[in-house]
């Protein structure tokens, strides 16, 4: 027997629904991007400054993960590439989550301009310098994109972002560097100090979570290019953009589920992606993801979560803080830690809101005063206590 046919069971190949299993992932960047059209408009025309050679403006995309900031600036850079070859202009691109130090971004710079330098034990004046002098002998204007840059202001400050801006004071007419930041949170530009903030004021452009039409045209575009003709239904797409248009709005989120509703289909030899695939798949999706996050959470966040169960269990009693903090206060006995205080449990509750593992309200209650309430948990909560359980919260 052929060693390709001792292991491969060529049966299966006539149930397969994927085409281009790239599509159905989000570092994916098609040719156009449904939803984001008034976007991309603007940052092509803040780029125009460069067809004319002047500098452009600094710009930061502010929104949500999953609201197609990286895309769009991709997406923009690309064509400028291709349509304009001879332009007088570099790019540099630095994904501040992995470069999430001012040196580490400092270093990745270094590298774009060709200059070689040791990911470590360089002094930062000495790194800046090498940037520095590789930039003023470059010849062209420069453009850096920092994605992620709130991920850089919460660790290191905005000290390169000055040092950035600032260094186009003593560049010669003919060159310029210009920033292009991304960040996930709203509040990041305010987290710079006031030296900062007046050097840096870039234009804003925001982007809002996706609606559902929106997230339909974009999994129609995906089924469309990555899964074989006639092998899904329509209703699928209709689901998976609903809910998550319902819940964050999140593309990411709603390709990824697209992606595993493929495969679950597949892997039942379905002759096509229905919607009982794309219910499965929210689900699978939803469970990973949370799972994911709760393992890295610190003892006390578990023991809160844990608290809140106990707590939503109970209909006739409405989750507010304070009647969280005494469940919580029961668990970190029985666990022999000492309780933290109700100001930090408040503060955790609004970072496992943030995080997406909860969904509070605020609660007006007039001459008592105003309190936050757990209305929900990401996952019900038979399958929220036995992933706490799996990690010894029981």
């Amino acid at each position: 027997m052929p060693l390709d046919e001792a292991f491969i069971d060529t049966s299966y190949m006539s149930y397969t629904i994927i085409k281009d299993k790239r599509v159905l992932r989000d570092s994916y960047i098609p040719d156009t991007l449904p939803g984001r059209e008034q976007q991309i408009f603007q940052f092509s025309r803040i780029l125009s400054d460069l067809l004319v050679d002047q500098p452009p403006s600094d710009v930061a995309f502010i929104g949500k993960p999953g609201t197609g900031k990286t895309a769009v600036v991709k997406h923009v850079i690309k064509k400028y590439r291709n349509e304009y070859p001879n332009l007088r202009a570099k790019f540099a691109y630095v994904n501040c989550s992995q470069a999430t130090t001012a040196y580490r971004v400092l270093y990745q710079l270094n590298r774009s301009m060709g200059v070689l330098v040791p990911p470590s034990g360089y002094p930062f004046d000495v790194l800046w310098d090498k940037f520095v002098d590789a930039y003023m002998t470059s010849n062209s204007r420069l453009v850096i994109v920092l994605d992620e840059v709130d991920l850089l202001v919460k660790r290191d400050g905005g000290r390169l972002l000055y040092a950035l801006t600032r260094l186009n004071y003593d560049l010669p007419e003919e060159l310029s560097i210009s920033l292009v930041v991304i960040s996930n949170t709203m509040d990041f530009l305010e987290r710079l100090d006031p030296r900062e903030r007046s050097s840096f004021e870039p234009n804003r452009l925001q982007f809002p979570p996706y609606n559902h039409p929106q997230l339909y045209q974009i999994l129609r575009q995906r089924a469309d290019l990555g899964l074989k003709v006639g092998t899904w239904e329509d209703e699928a797409l209709q689901y998976i953009a609903s809910r998550v248009a319902q819940e964050s709005g999140d593309a990411r989120r709603a390709i990824d589920i697209l992606r595993m509703a493929a495969e679950l289909a597949e892997n039942e030899r379905a002759e096509k992606l229905t919607k009982e695939h794309a219910i499965m798949a929210v689900d699978t999706v939803n469970e990973e993801e949370v799972s994911i996050t709760v393992r890295t959470l610190p003892l006390h966040h578990r023991l809160i979560l844990a608290a809140i169960a106990d707590v939503l269990e109970r209909p006739v009693v409405r989750a507010g803080t304070g009647t969280i903090y005494r469940a919580y206060e029961q668990r970190a006995s029985l666990y022999g830690v000492k309780p933290l205080t109700m100001r930090r449990v408040s503060g955790i509750l609004r970072e496992l809101e943030s995080q997406g593992l909860i969904e509070i309200e605020m609660q007006y209650g007039g001459a008592r005063g105003n309190t936050k309430v757990v209305k929900k948990m990401a996952l019900p909560l038979r399958q929220m206590r036995s992933l706490l359980a799996q990690m010894g919260i029981r």
